[in-house]
This record gives C-alpha cells, sequence and structure tokens, in this order.
C-alpha cells in the first residue's frame, strides 16, 4: 500500500480518520524490528539475500533492492530512533548513532567527538573489542573534548560483551514491546496528516489549488528538481547564491523571509519552519474559520514568489523591492 488518501472509521460517533500513509510505515516498522529481534524462516532469507555479513543498521538501499526492501531501510533510523539496544556481542548495534548506554545515543551526546572521528559508523562489537577502545580521531583530544572523550569512557567503562546477539527494545511501551498503535499514535502526534481536500475547498483561482497540490507534494519545478530530470543548467537561485529547492525558495530566500517577516509583524503569525511543517502541523492550534482565511493569503504569497520568480527567469525582469511581491499576493487576494 502506498496511497496518501484518508480512509475513516465511525468510533463512538466520532469519525477518525486512518492516514493510510502513516499505517504503512508503522507496518514496515514491525517487520523492521522483527527483523531485528526473530529468527525465522524469512528473517533468514532477508538476511542471505540483503544482509549478509552485515548488520541491519549497515545497510543501504540499492537502486537493485525490492521496493518492501527499499521501503524498510528508507524507515531505519526513524525506527532506531525510537528504541534501544541491550548489548550482549555488540554486533548488531552502531556504536555512535544508536541508544545503548543511556537515555541518547553518543553522537547526540557527545557531537564534537562524533564530528572527529574516523569511523562514524563503527559498530560497537568492533570498537570494543580491544583495551583501550578501537577508537581513532582524526585530531588530537583536548580541552572539553578529551573531558568528553574521559566522560564517555567512564560512561561504558562497566559493559563486557557476552555471547548472544543485540536485543531491540522498543521505547514507546510500558512492555518494550513494539506495537503498531504505539508507533502510529507517536507519527500522528508529531506529523499530523494534511487533509488534502481543504485545498480544493479554498476560495482561490483553480490554478493556484492545483500549484498548492504540487507545493505539498514537493514536485513543483524548482531548479533542484528540474536536475533530477537531467537539466543540466545552474542551480542557483535568481535571488541569492544558494542552490535552488523548493525549501529555499518558499522560506529561506531573503526575499522570502522578508515576506514572512512582514506577514508576522502583521499578523503574529510565526513563519513555518518547512513546506511539511506548513502543511501539517503549522496551522493545527487554529480553528477551521481562521486556518481556511490564513490558507487563502498563504497560497496567495506562495504563488507570488513563484510568479516573481519565473518573471526573473524567463522574462528578464528585475525585482527592485520585495513590495512587489507583496503586491503581486494582494491582487490574488482579490478572488
Amino acid at each position: 500500500m502506498s496511497s496518501p488518501r484518508l480512509g475513516g472509521q465511525i468510533r463512538d460517533g466520532n469519525r477518525s480518520w486512518l492516514y493510510l500513509q502513516l499505517q504503512n510505515k508503522c507496518l514496515l516498522a514491525k517487520w523492521l524490528v522483527n527483523l531485528l529481534n526473530t529468527n525465522s524462516l524469512w528473517q533468514n532469507l532477508l538476511t542471505n539475500k540483503y544482509l549478509r555479513s552485515k548488520s541491519l543498521s549497515q545497510v543501504k538501499a540499492k537502486s537493485y533492492d525490492s521496493h518492501f526492501w527499499r521501503g524498510l531501510i528508507k524507515i531505519k533510523d526513524e525506527v532506531l530512533a525510537k528504541g534501544s539496544f541491550d548489548i550482549k556481542d555488540g554486533s548488531k548495534t552502531r556504536f555512535w548513532e544508536d541508544t545503548w548506554a543511556g537515555q541518547l545515543p553518543f553522537k547526540v551526546r557527545y557531537p564534537s567527538l562524533y564530528n572527529i572521528v574516523r569511523d562514524p559508523h563503527a559498530m560497537v562489537a568492533k570498537v570494543m573489542a580491544t583495551r583501550p577502545l578501537n577508537l581513532s580521531f582524526r585530531r588530537a583530544l583536548v580541552d572539553n573534548k578529551l573531558v568528553e572523550w574521559l566522560n564517555l569512557v567512564s560512561q561504558i567503562a562497566h559493559v563486557d560483551l557476552v555471547d548472544g546477539l543485540d536485543s531491540f527494545r522498543w521505547n514507546l511501551t510500558k512492555s518494550d514491546l513494539f506495537t503498531v498503535r504505539s508507533f502510529y499514535l507517536h507519527l500522528m502526534d508529531t506529523h499530523p496528516p494534511f487533509r488534502h481536500k481543504m485545498i480544493w475547498k479554498l476560495k482561490i483561482p483553480l490554478k493556484i489549488k492545483i500549484f498548492l497540490w504540487f507545493l505539498q507534494r514537493g514536485v513543483v519545478l524548482t531548479k533542484d528538481n528540474l536536475a533530477k530530470r537531467n537539466w543540466i543548467r545552474s542551480q542557483k537561485c535568481c535571488g541569492c547564491n544558494s542552490n535552488e529547492t523548493i525549501k529555499h525558495l518558499f522560506l529561506d530566500c531573503p526575499y522570502a523571509r522578508m515576506v514572512w517577516r512582514i506577514i508576522f509583524y502583521a499578523t503574529s503569525l510565526t513563519p513555518p519552519r518547512s513546506i511539511r511543517h506548513m502543511f501539517h502541523s503549522w496551522l493545527v492550534n487554529q480553528s477551521k474559520e481562521i486556518r481556511n482565511l490564513i490558507w487563502v493569503g498563504v497560497a496567495a504569497v506562495c504563488w507570488a514568489i513563484w510568479r516573481c520568480r519565473n518573471d526573473i527567469i524567463f522574462n528578464n525582469t528585475k525585482v527592485n523591492s520585495i513590495l512587489q511581491v507583496i503586491f503581486r499576493g494582494m491582487y490574488w487576494l482579490r478572488f
């Protein structure tokens, strides 16, 4: 299943929507956790075909892998971040990137060490195979880095590797066992699904509705998306020196930041952090009526930025002032 459409069910008179894309992720996560913790025929088949002598943490997806396996690898880091490992022989656990000693992975607790270690993907088994630890750094450990290193060593001084395979514990349930429900509820809390029908109900021209749909799907033809289609010209933004992406063009470019700053000063509305944030949880605390009004304004602003960008590229027009973007947005608000 890969359809992003919403399905619904009636429960106690209230309609609760099941976001199929999130459900797919949760079901894949169940396969992933089972692959880590159990040993049966299908795990052996996947291990022989895709893992061979590597652990799941070390494997990356290849273009010729099956769609199912690429789906597992795509969500691997997100799933592993929601759990921790009980160490035995250390062969399944990454020393820096997985959580196994304390509440956070070492790359988060000691970022200055992680940034200079020669092998950031080393497994616990390899690192702890010798004393002192089998780690090397690109620079000498002095001052704060030396203090962090001594803290790290003291934190794992009591850990001894033993025979057996590492096991993965799920941190979102009291039983430490993975459930689809726990992961689904977590995803719904952190990434509430965007109601696609809202776009088509806005009182704006149809072409802007279609544009918003493309923007939400991440398929607006900015230069980075064109490059994926073998377009070979410069990917520099027409308003600054950075590469043009959807997020950059509509949120991070100096022109876009100025527009959002003016909106903030006028309405106290905090700008979205990303396109996903814009379409998902940005306005979750607003009432439906206010949310629809804001979306009409957002549609006008994004469309105005897009049209001004196209005028610069295709018509060699110069944008002398950010007010041109504002005025163009105000023009579309009349509809």
